[in-house]
């Protein structure tokens, strides 16, 4: 018996797609019949997400966007309809990060952090409400366990989060009535390749500080966000899923 797809001829956008988190969602999306509109900046890499996705036999293509840019929204939009004519699930899984101490912190790096976490996703999700509202679709956004969990020189990055999380509840609250589903997945410490210049000392602190002992693969958390956009999760709306192996129950 072959294995039902849990997205077979949905439309989904992810945006981050070139980064560890963003492709593994991609691909596990695509494996589960979506057609993926695959986003992010660096124009090769997102190519190769895409030509790995459609060796596999599955359907995607890329749109270069630059999430300080909303003509390149409007773009992705434009080319994501004229495609597919329609568009089922967005997953706004862009972002970035940059801490350090409050005397050092620029002005330029909290706006610039403020806007990819949490305006862009806010211009997205808006922009995209009108296709969603007719095919009862569903929005994902990527929090954090730092929007949970205070950390150190987050300045920037946890408001962000924090405010991302917020945001999610607000859109989920108010189209709930109306067929479209809201949520977030919220990461804990996960293997990415910035990570590949800790050392063995560091990498073992790190998994002292996780209650289950490893930090999270990009699978860890791609499984979730298929869970949650898929309709396993047809009844939720509004959550903050913790990806964290257990990281706030100690915090």
């Amino acid at each position: 018996m072959m294995k039902k797809m849990k997205l077979k001829d949905k439309v989904a956008i992810v945006t981050g797609a070139t980064s560890v988190i963003g492709e593994a969602s991609a691909k596990l999306f695509a494996s589960e019949g979506a057609k993926v509109v695959v986003v992010g900046r660096n124009e090769e890499h997102g190519n190769n997400v895409v030509n790995n996705i459609k060796d596999d036999g599955e359907e995607a293509f890329f749109v270069k966007v630059d999430m300080n840019n909303r003509d390149d929204m409007d773009e992705l939009f434009e080319k994501t309809i004229d495609k597919y004519d329609k568009i089922d699930i967005l997953f706004n899984n862009a972002g970035m990060a940059i801490s350090g101490p409050l005397e050092d912190f620029k002005y330029k790096d909290f706006d610039n952090v403020i806007h990819t976490n949490l305006t862009a996703p806010f211009q997205m999700s808006k922009k995209a409400m009108p296709y969603l509202l007719k095919t009862n679709g569903t929005i994902l956004n990527t929090a954090s366990i730092s929007g949970v969990v205070t950390h150190s020189n987050g300045y920037g990055y946890n408001p962000s989060k924090t405010a991302l999380t917020s945001l999610t509840k607000v859109l989920a609250n108010d189209h709930a009535a109306q067929g479209v589903r809201v949520n977030a997945v919220a990461p804990g410490m996960t293997k990415t390749p910035i990570l590949e210049s800790v050392n063995d000392e560091q990498m073992e602190y790190l998994n002292n500080s996780i209650s289950m002992g490893r930090l999270a693969q990009p699978e860890d958390i791609a499984n979730a966000a298929l869970f949650l956009v898929s309709d396993d999760a047809a009844y939720i709306t509004g959550e903050v899923l913790l990806v964290d192996g257990g990281v706030a129950l100690v915090s």
